[in-house]
């Protein structure tokens, strides 16, 4: 496949992507549900649109393991905190998700970055750029 990274290993750390992303949608959903206050309906909002990108990241990242000719296989590990949430805490825990998320994909970029798949290349610069927005977003909202 490149001269970088394998296919299989290819395959592996995205479905590591898929798993992650599944998972954040997961604690998207709970924290939505958790979060408490005068803030809860502007932060349920930036939440919810949070684990709607996250559902369309996975299903992308999932159309980039078929097309190397791979099974998604996600490994889900999801435990939930029984609290509740204020709104600054719940943005700060998505910014953990967000953070994660930046972190595979540049993880992921690295490992492809002129192998010779341009598409893959291409999939993992466009993901950064797109959780690089997210976490600057989510940085601005937290800034007091």
């Amino acid at each position: 496949m490149t001269q970088g990274i394998s296919r299989k290993e290819a395959i592996d750390r995205l479905n590591g992507l898929l798993s992650e992303e599944m998972e954040a949608s997961m604690r998207y959903l709970h924290l939505g549900m958790m979060v408490q206050g005068l803030d809860r309906l502007i932060v349920q909002k930036v939440l919810q649109d949070n684990l709607e990108e996250t559902l369309e990241h996975s299903e992308q990242v999932a159309e980039k393991i078929l097309q190397l000719g791979g099974c998604p296989a996600p490994k889900i590990r999801v435990e939930f905190e029984e609290k509740r949430y204020s709104g600054k805490e719940a943005l700060q825990e998505a910014l953990l998700f967000e953070q994660a998320a930046l972190d595979g994909y540049r993880d992921l970029l690295e490992h492809v970055d002129g192998g010779g798949d341009v598409i893959l290349e291409e999939f993992a610069r466009q993901q950064v750029s797109v959780e690089s927005e997210h976490v600057a977003g989510l940085k601005m909202l937290l800034e007091e």
